[in-house]
C-alpha cells in the first residue's frame, strides 16, 4: 500500500493539475493553459516510472521510448510556458524546435527496439539499464541503444543548463519591465518562477544522481524511492498552485502599452525640463498616493511619452518607476511615522495613507530602504521623543 503511494502520487499530482489547466479556454489566460501541457509531460514522465516500478520490467521496454521524450520535453515546455508570461502574446510555433532533440532520439530509439531481438532487448534491460554494467555488448543493436540512452542523459544535461540560464534572464528583463510601468508590483511579478526554476535545477540534480545510481537501488526500498517521490510531487504541486494562481501576463501589459501608444498628445522636452516638471508633480499633486499608479498616469500629467519618464527616471534617478514611486512613499511614511498625532493610527491605515498596495509591501519596501521595519522604526522615534 505505501508503495504503491509512493509510486504513485506524482503521477495524481501532475494528471490533477492537468486537467485543472486544460479544461478552461485557453484565450483567457495562454500561459497558464500552456502549463497544463507541461503537467502532462511530467504525468506521461511518471506513468514510465510507474510502469517500471509495478509492472514487469518488460513492459517498460515499450514505454522507454516515450520516457526518453518526455524526460527531454520537459524543461523545453517549462521555457516556452516562461515565454508565455514574459515576452510572447501568443504560441509561436518556431519554438518546437527546442523539441528536435527529443524528437529525434525517440524514433532513433523505437527503431533500434523494432530490429532488436527479443534476447537483445532483455540483455540491454538487465545489463544496462538496471544493472549499470556499461558497454559490454558486442550486439550493434543493444549497443545503439546504450549510445542513445546516454545521449538522452548528455542532451538533459545541457537542457538544465541552458534553459536555466536563458529562462533566468527571461524572467529578470520582464520584471524590470513591469517595474518600469507600475508603481504597485503585487501579482505582476513572476519571482516565483525563477524560485521555481532553480527548484527544478535541483530536482533535475537529483535525477541525474538517481540515474548514475541505477533504479535497481530503488527496486527493494520503499523508503529509498520515497526520497524522489515527495520531492517531485511536492515542487510539481506548487508549480501548479503558483501557475494557477498567476493572473498578470506580459498580453496584460502590452494591452496597456499600447493603450499610451494610441495617444497623440506628447511633447518631448529636454532632459532637464523634464525632470523639473516631474519632481514638481510628486511634490505638489503627490500621485504616488495612487496604490495603482502607472508610468501612463504620469507621462499623460506630462503630456508626454513614458518612454520619456521612464529614462528619465531610470539615468538621473538610478532606478526603476517603482522604486522611484516607493522611495517617495517611504519618505512621507517617515513622516507619518514620526507625527505625534499619527501615534493612534495602524500601520496598515499608514501603508493606505501613502499608496502602498498592502501591508506586507509597506513592510517589505521600508525594510530594504531604511534597513528597519515600520513598526521598529516608529518606537525608536517614539523613544527619542
Amino acid at each position: 500500500m505505501l508503495r504503491d503511494l509512493v509510486v504513485y502520487t506524482p503521477m495524481y499530482v501532475t494528471f490533477f493539475w492537468c486537467i485543472v489547466l486544460l479544461i478552461p479556454n485557453r484565450k483567457n489566460n495562454r500561459a497558464r493553459h500552456f502549463l497544463g501541457f507541461f503537467m502532462l509531460a511530467a504525468f506521461l514522465l511518471y506513468l514510465c516510472h510507474a510502469v517500471f516500478f509495478k509492472a514487469s520490467p518488460g513492459r517498460y521496454l515499450w514505454f522507454d521510448p516515450v520516457y526518453t521524450f518526455v524526460s527531454l520535453s520537459v524543461y523545453p515546455l517549462y521555457y516556452w510556458y516562461i515565454k508565455l508570461l514574459s515576452i510572447e502574446t501568443d504560441y509561436k510555433w518556431y519554438n518546437l524546435r527546442m523539441f528536435l532533440p527529443a524528437g529525434i532520439l525517440f524514433w532513433c530509439s523505437v527503431g533500434t527496439y523494432l530490429i532488436m531481438t527479443p534476447v537483445e532487448r532483455d540483455y540491454y534491460l538487465t545489463s544496462f539499464l538496471l544493472k549499470r554494467e556499461g558497454f559490454l555488448s558486442a550486439s550493434p543493436g543493444v549497443l545503439l541503444q546504450e549510445i542513445f540512452y546516454i545521449t538522452g542523459r548528455i542532451v538533459f544535461t545541457i537542457q538544465v543548463v541552458f534553459f536555466l540560464v536563458h529562462g533566468r534572464n527571461l524572467i529578470m528583463r520582464y520584471n524590470s519591465r513591469i517595474a518600469d510601468f507600475y508603481s504597485n508590483l503585487n501579482n505582476k511579478t513572476i519571482l516565483w518562477v525563477k524560485t521555481l526554476l532553480y527548484s527544478l535545477v535541483v530536482t533535475s540534480v537529483m535525477s541525474i544522481i538517481f540515474m548514475i545510481i541505477g533504479r535497481t537501488q530503488f527496486m527493494d526500498s520503499t523508503v529509498l524511492l520515497l526520497i524522489p517521490s515527495s520531492v517531485f510531487s511536492i515542487l510539481l504541486f506548487f508549480i501548479g498552485l503558483q501557475g494557477y494562481m498567476q493572473n498578470h501576463t506580459v498580453v496584460d501589459l502590452v494591452v496597456e502599452e499600447n493603450m499610451d501608444a494610441e495617444k497623440n498628445n506628447h511633447k518631448i522636452y529636454n532632459q532637464d525640463m523634464l525632470k523639473r516638471k516631474l519632481l514638481k508633480l510628486f511634490s505638489e499633486k503627490k500621485p504616488y498616493r495612487n496604490p495603482e499608479l502607472k508610468i501612463t498616469q504620469i507621462s499623460e500629467e506630462l503630456l508626454t511619452n513614458r518612454t520619456y519618464v521612464s529614462n528619465l527616471i531610470n539615468s538621473e534617478f538610478l532606478c526603476s518607476f517603482s522604486d522611484f514611486v516607493n522611495n517617495y512613499r517611504v519618505a512621507e511614511a517617515k513622516e507619518l511615522l514620526a507625527d505625534s498625532s499619527y501615534d493612534n493610527h495602524s500601520l496598515e491605515s499608514i501603508s493606505e495613507a501613502v499608496g502602498f498596495g498592502s501591508l506586507n509591501t509597506f513592510i517589505r519596501v521600508f525594510k530594504q530602504a531604511e534597513g528597519v521595519t515600520p513598526g521598529r522604526y516608529r518606537s525608536r522615534i517614539m523613544q527619542e521623543k
